[in-house]
């Protein structure tokens, strides 16, 4: 069972480690604020009162022992850029933390961070994606460059394989998987012989400028 630590319970935090701990995943929620580990106490693993930003305190709970470190402290800039350095020296094996600004990312990853979580920015990000691009679904930048996309099967792709539309030569991108919305189903890594079904959904990755390709 994946071991995950969550560090600061705001808005964020709360949901990221409940719905964490529904995914069976083994978590530990960490607050100063007594009130939010007791609201929280009964639907995580652990939920422990303690000051993030003492080193000893975080040694003393073993976080070395985390699969992952998520650090949450909102705009406590300071605290979170700390505590990323202390999980660093503690050998946690993947730290994510949440950056408020371009700046706070950069410093978050020059002491440690592997991953930094702009949940602001991503959502308007998709948001306007969805506003601009009305036939796209669902979208997730992964980075400046790459996304994944969810797509509603276009008609002419109808009762065509997977093979035949050639998406890797032909677009540069990769099908992830197939959504079928209306039975409740997600194929993921479909067989090439798969054919393109009306209502199907097309999950996707790849370059930006390919996927732009492929809707163009």
């Amino acid at each position: 069972m994946k071991q995950i630590v969550v560090i600061g319970l705001g808005n964020f935090g709360y949901t990221l480690a409940t719905s964490l701990a529904e995914g069976k995943c083994e978590v530990l929620a960490l607050d100063r604020d007594r009130e939010r580990i007791q609201q929280i106490k009964d639907f995580v693993t652990r939920a422990v009162v303690a000051d993030a930003a003492d080193k000893d305190a975080l040694a003393e709970l073993g976080i070395n022992d985390a699969d992952v470190a998520i650090v949450s402290l909102g705009d406590r800039i300071d605290v979170s850029i700390l505590v990323t350095l202390f999980l660093k020296e503690l050998g946690v094996k993947r730290i994510l933390a949440k950056a408020v600004s371009d700046d706070h990312g950069k410093v978050l990853r020059l002491v440690g961070a592997n991953e930094i979580i702009f949940p602001e920015k991503d959502e308007a990000v998709k948001l306007a994606a969805s506003l601009i691009v009305p036939d796209i679904l669902e979208y997730i930048r992964l980075s400046e460059d790459y996304s994944v996309v969810e797509i509603a099967a276009p008609e002419k792709f109808y009762s065509k394989s997977l093979k035949e539309l050639q998406f890797r030569t032909k677009y540069g991108i990769e099908v992830l998987a197939i959504r079928r919305p209306l039975e409740g189903t997600l194929n993921i890594i479909p067989s090439p012989d798969y054919k393109i079904q009306p209502d199907d959904c097309l999950v996707l990755i790849g370059e930006n400028k390919n996927i732009e390709k492929f809707r163009g």
